[in-house]
């Protein structure tokens, strides 16, 4: 059996939370994931394990840092699997980004076996969903580029901005998108201002700053960003997650 984690550890907020409610056992599906760091840790529940991901840039690092794990180019919306295949997937911070967002959980729902799990996290509805750091930062900078001024000193995510406003949900509007084949069984509410706050400022520090590294301070702003994730705050809540079983 697993030992549980906590937002202490080296897993912090959603992921320790959704790594917990993970089921202890394979096969596993990571949508979005990202460089895959995060992925990684599902082989610690169980084997196989693999990750979808539209960036290939992220992809060829996870492929190199973790060869076990099958990564592959491919969006929410059509999932390379076959039908009825996964233990469990996890889709976490990705369906407010996605072009359709019902469309990749009927999705999710076509490659999950009967008696699986999904694990879904997106931003809630909640007292401080205006302040969305990346919403607030997008907004900012795509005005930047409206008006012509220079980029900023070569910071990673300015290189990399992408215009996109992502979308916060209430627990009735997952619901309302989750098919009857669902059934949710656990529902987590965190954070409030502490959170948006934090990431906030680290989506500057990635905007103008050269060599992350340098910056010592990002495991506070992460240790403040986590402790705010545990707090339950209801549905004044910035985070919203769901744990939902295949009928």
């Amino acid at each position: 059996m697993s030992t549980p984690i906590t937002y202490r550890d080296h897993l912090m907020d959603r992921y320790a939370l959704l790594y917990n409610w993970l089921p202890d056992a394979g096969p596993m599906l990571d949508v979005g994931c990202g460089n895959g760091i995060y992925t990684s840790w599902l082989a610690r529940k169980g084997t196989p394990v693999f990750g979808i991901d539209h960036n290939l840039v992220n992809l060829q690092w996870a492929r190199k840092e973790f060869p076990d794990i099958g990564f592959c180019s491919a969006n929410g919306e059509h999932l390379p699997f076959p039908d009825k295949y996964f233990q469990a997937v996890m889709c976490t911070e990705v369906l407010e980004h996605t072009a359709d967002d019902k469309s990749t959980l009927q999705e999710i729902s076509r490659v999950t076996k009967p008696g699986g799990t999904l694990l879904l996290s997106t931003p809630h509805q909640g007292l401080f969903a205006f302040l969305d750091p990346d919403n607030c930062t997008n907004r900012g900078f795509d005005l930047l580029r409206k008006m012509r001024i220079p980029k900023p000193g070569g910071g990673r995510f300015f290189q990399n901005f992408h215009y996109d406003i992502h979308r916060h949900y209430s627990k009735a509007q997952l619901a309302s998108l989750l098919d009857n084949n669902w059934q949710i069984e656990e529902i987590y509410y965190g954070g409030l201002l502490l959170y948006p706050a934090c990431y906030g400022v680290e989506n500057l520090i990635d905007a103008f700053s050269k060599k992350r590294s340098y910056w010592m301070n990002l495991k506070t702003l992460r240790t403040l960003r986590a402790w705010d994730f545990s707090l339950r705050c209801g549905k004044l809540s910035y985070n919203i997650a769901l744990k939902c079983r295949k009928q």
